[in-house]
């Protein structure tokens, strides 16, 4: 078999791998949280820990594809194409959230990243109607995860007086 280029896997490979430095410092920062009490296993750092475990694996799984997919038979055009309008996008999005998080509090901004990620994944094709719903439930459950089930405190809107 014969294989393309370093240079092109490498290109392939840029914006995984610049995911994976950023989800290895996400973690190490969650790994700083420090409770005020010991709330045992499901505590502050429970969801951002759980979360980065499933994005290295994901990230796993989409470095194996992409260095698969870039190991062609002989004669043959690979058709592994990255879109990369999506992937800025969502880095887009991601940075977004993170720096409006305690802006637009919880709900909102949370609300907003959702619908964009739903847009990013393809459901936009399914309406607008069903994407504001997916969003609604989608940040309803994890808010409900994040204040009832975790008891971790989130910041809300503040209402300008």
């Amino acid at each position: 078999m014969e294989q393309k280029s370093s240079k092109t896997l490498l290109l392939d490979l840029l914006m995984p791998l610049f995911l994976l430095v950023l989800t290895t410092v996400y973690l190490f920062a969650s790994l700083q949280i420090s409770p005020q009490v010991d709330e045992g296993l499901t505590g502050p750092k429970f969801l951002p820990i759980l979360s980065t475990i499933g994005m290295y694996i994901v990230l796993a799984i989409i470095i194996f594809k992409t260095i698969r997919k870039n190991r062609i038979p002989c004669g043959k055009e690979n058709d592994s194409n990255v879109d990369w309008k999506g992937i800025v996008f969502f880095v887009v999005a991601t940075a977004l959230y993170i720096a409006l998080f305690k802006v637009l509090g919880y709900l909102l901004d949370s609300f907003l990243y959702v619908f964009c990620l739903l847009y990013v994944f393809g459901l936009d094709k399914c309406g607008l109607v069903k994407r504001v719903a997916y969003a609604i439930a989608i940040t309803a459950i994890f808010y409900f995860l994040y204040a009832f089930v975790f008891q971790v405190r989130l910041p809300m809107i503040e209402v300008l007086s």
